[in-house]
């Protein structure tokens, strides 16, 4: 986010400074000496610690501040960079350069709102540049500040300067508010922006499909479950409210809007309740509201909705897995493998459930030889190139000491997918059975990389606490029982 020409400008400064008439003490001589040497290996911690120095003793000299300013701001130092920029504001004025580096120290701080506040006012003397629009409208999107959004990206397009990326975004945030005028939108960005056009030709069916039926709360509530399944959640509400203020009778856009706000960590329980209220008897809103109150941590609450979605519809399989989700969480054990086994009996031919079903054994260490190993081997065989399903099937297969064939499978689920952060997890888990620590804590690492919010994630961090312990007397490392 610094200015990338702050160093040639403090290389100016240095020259005024020295070609100035008054005689400087050496300790000046220095640490504009070693700025410039720092600057040079790229070691900005110790410029900016430098020309610190520099602006305590030259607390009159408006530009060396600035240059300690935009020292601190390059090396990382938000707080400080936000003093010196001010004293050197206070010293010899303000210019556009100068909001621009504390809108930059204030982002880096992460006071979002003084940032915009500076870039607007760096703005109103380049009302044309393209990094400071660039600046406004991420910032403005991140506020929820659409409308300037909006206004923003048009000038980056007017100017010229608009990259595909936010091509893209200006059509989704159009999207948000009106359909119908996203779609010239959505056609330049399939035609530029090949990266986002399969998502874009999605929006734009999903828009052309509610203006056929002639029904603008349709056409809002297909705009919103598309930018659902975009994960675009904030987009999603948007559009979703626009649905339900059109149509207060529209209970499939009032569910899907609380899964809007629950993604965006906020409470969407009276949207889902408005839902059922208005179809009581619909089995998919009493399953999303199990979701719901699973997400919480209230797990009967959460069953109860799961139960009576399965009691609508006994013959969804997706519902008999979520509940045994459900009750895997709250270990209870029995009731899951219960419930995982009657999604299987609903969906025979289903691999994703076999899954499933195979990685709850797995993951919980229960009846891996009886039950796991051979749902692991249905699944594989449903699907021979999934990597998730190859992956558990190496696990079934290393909780059984088959350390071998479960190397294969790891390796060849990694083939698959290079990605899967479960596979580097349970990679991680054979390189202990096999007392390779070094290898596991790398394995255990790339796991927690790919995944640091996710299951695997927190799994791989335990195991890379526990080999940073030390080890009691007496005692050596081992295998780990868990997958």
């Amino acid at each position: 986010m610094a200015d990338g020409g702050w160093q040639r400008r403090g290389l100016i400064v240095l020259c005024l400074v020295l070609l100035a008439p008054a005689p400087w003490p050496n300790a000046l001589w220095t640490d504009f000496r070693t700025a410039q040497a720092a600057n040079a290996r790229q070691d900005y911690a110790a410029a900016a610690d430098a020309l610190a120095d520099a602006a305590a003793r030259l607390p009159y000299l408006g530009p060396v501040a600035y240059q300690a300013g935009l020292a601190e701001l390059a090396a990382g130092r938000y707080s400080l960079a936000t003093g010196h920029l001010q004293q050197s504001a206070a010293i010899d004025g303000w210019t556009a350069d100068k909001h621009t580096a504390l809108g930059d120290a204030y982002l880096g701080a992460g006071d979002t709102a003084s940032a915009a506040d500076q870039w607007t006012q760096a703005l109103k003397d380049r009302p044309n540049d393209p990094a400071l629009l660039q600046r406004l409208a991420g910032t403005y999107e991140t506020t929820g500040q659409y409308t300037d959004t909006v206004a923003t990206l048009n000038s980056l397009v007017t100017l010229g300067q608009a990259t595909p990326d936010m091509l893209y975004r200006l059509a989704l945030l159009t999207a948000a508010a009106s359909p119908a005028d996203a779609l010239p939108k959505l056609a330049d960005v399939i035609q530029t922006a090949p990266t986002h056009a399969a998502d874009a030709r999605d929006l734009q069916q999903a828009i052309q499909t509610g203006l056929r039926a002639n029904d603008q709360a349709y056409t809002f509530g297909l705009t919103g479950f598309t930018f659902i399944q975009l994960q675009e959640w904030a987009l999603a509400e948007m559009a979703l409210r626009h649905a339900v203020a059109l149509n207060p009778n529209y209970s499939r856009a009032y569910a899907y809007l609380g899964l809007a706000v629950d993604q965006q960590k906020r409470d969407g329980r009276v949207d889902y309740e408005t839902a059922l209220k208005l179809e009581p008897n619909s089995s998919w809103i009493n399953y999303m509201l199990g979701l719901h109150w699973r997400g919480l941590g209230q797990t009967d609450t959460a069953v109860s909705y799961f139960q009576r979605a399965l009691a609508l519809d006994p013959q969804n399989a997706a519902f008999a897995a979520e509940l045994a989700n459900t009750y895997s969480a709250a270990n209870s054990l029995p009731d899951a493998e219960r419930w995982f086994r009657e999604a299987v009996r609903l969906a025979p031919q289903d691999p994703h459930f076999w899954l499933l079903l195979a990685r709850f054994y797995c993951d919980q260490n229960y009846h891996v030889a009886d039950e796991g190993l051979p749902a692991a081997r249905q699944a594989v065989g449903l699907a021979p190139s999934d990597a998730a399903a190859v992956d558990v099937l190496g696990c079934a297969l290393l909780l059984t000491d088959d350390v071998v064939n479960a190397e294969k499978n790891i390796q060849r689920a990694l083939s698959l997918d290079p990605n899967l952060p479960s596979a580097y997890y349970h990679l991680g888990e054979l390189y202990l059975k096999q007392n390779q620590p070094a290898q596991a804590e790398a394995s255990f690492n790339h796991a927690l990389a790919l995944d640091p919010d996710g299951v695997y994630g927190h799994l791989a961090f335990q195991a890379l606490a526990a080999l940073a312990a030390p080890t009691p007397p007496g005692l050596t490392p081992g295998p780990s029982a868990t997958p």
